[in-house]
C-alpha cells in the first residue's frame, strides 16, 4: 500500500464518525425549528386535555389566580412563580381569614392596607386543578393578560393549569 493510499483511509476513518455528529446535530436543530425552546402556560379541560388556553411565558414570571372564598366570600389572590417544574404558590393576599386560610401556620403575615398577605409558602404544583365556579368569577392573570375561566368553560367543569415546555 502507498503512502498516499494510506493517507486516504486515515481521513476516511475519521469522515464517518464526523458526518455522523454533524447529521445528528443537524436533525436536532430541525426538530427544535432551530428556536431556543419555550414556557407556557396551558389551561386544558379536564378529561378532554383539550388545549383551551396558551400564552408563552417566562421563568419567573408570574401568575395570580383571583377568586372568591366559598365559605367566608373574601377575594382571595394566590400568586404563583412560573418555575421550570411547574407553578410555585409564593404568596395569598385575602381582607379575612377563615376556614381554609392561613392562619398561625408559621408563614410570614403581613398586614396592609385592610388586607393580609401570606407568604414564606414552599408548595409547588406540577399541574394545578381548578373546578370552574358556578356563582362567583375567577381569573388567572399572567403579566397583563386576564384570562377569565367562566369564558373558557362552564360551571363545575374541571381545568388544568400547567407549565409546557416546548
Amino acid at each position: 500500500m502507498t503512502d498516499s493510499q494510506r493517507s486516504s483511509r486515515k481521513a476516511l476513518k475519521w469522515l464517518l464518525p464526523i458526518t455522523v455528529l454533524l447529521i445528528a446535530a443537524a436533525g436536532v436543530f430541525l426538530t427544535k425549528g432551530g428556536h431556543p425552546s419555550a414556557y407556557y402556560v396551558s389551561i386544558y379541560e379536564g378529561r378532554s386535555e383539550e388545549i383551551l388556553y396558551q400564552r408563552q411565558v417566562d421563568l419567573n414570571d408570574k401568575l395570580t389566580l383571583n377568586y372568591i372564598h366559598s365559605a367566608d366570600k373574601t377575594p382571595i389572590s394566590a400568586v404563583f412563580e412560573i418555575t421550570e417544574e411547574g407553578l410555585h404558590l409564593t404568596e395569598e393576599r385575602y381582607s379575612w381569614y377563615g376556614a381554609g386560610l392561613e392562619a398561625g401556620s408559621g408563614h410570614s403575615f403581613e398586614f396592609k392596607d385592610q388586607e393580609v398577605t401570606v407568604s414564606g409558602y414552599d408548595r409547588l404544583f406540577e399541574e394545578m386543578p381548578v373546578r370552574v365556579a358556578r356563582t362567583v368569577p375567577q381569573e388567572i392573570v399572567i403579566n397583563d393578560d386576564v384570562v377569565l375561566l367562566d369564558e373558557l368553560a362552564p360551571g363545575g367543569k374541571l381545568l388544568i393549569i400547567r407549565i409546557d415546555y416546548r
